[in-house]
């Protein structure tokens, strides 16, 4: 499984077009982790509006931090082989998870 980790602060407004990439992946072997670095926008209503994605969203709201607490936070938290970091105002190509589960395979072994 991958973790799909995306630090965010003050992107309700456009992290509609990742969770939407992440609807469209050809694999659900992958759980979705945010980690809102203490917004004052919308973006935790926002992602209360989804509706699950792969293996599950986790959302946690922390105190103002960074992105490096961010990730730490999520890093102990992740259930996935591989983390992948991909940030709120990105988007996956449909394929990007299987592609990333099928490369992994390949190199397991090294």
């Amino acid at each position: 499984m991958i973790t799909v980790f995306t630090p965010t602060y003050n992107r309700g407004y456009i992290l509609h077009q990742l969770y939407t990439s992440l609807k469209n992946q050809t694999s659900d072997n992958f759980e979705w982790i945010i980690v809102d670095d203490d917004s004052t926008d919308d973006t935790e209503q926002v992602v209360a509006s989804f509706e699950s994605v792969g293996n599950g969203i986790t959302y946690i709201k922390q105190p103002h931090g960074g992105k490096h607490r961010a990730i730490n936070r999520a890093v102990k938290i992740a259930k996935g082989d591989y983390f992948f970091i991909v940030d709120s105002d990105d988007y996956l190509e449909n394929f990007a998870v299987e592609r990333i589960i099928l490369y992994a395979a390949s190199i397991n072994e090294n």
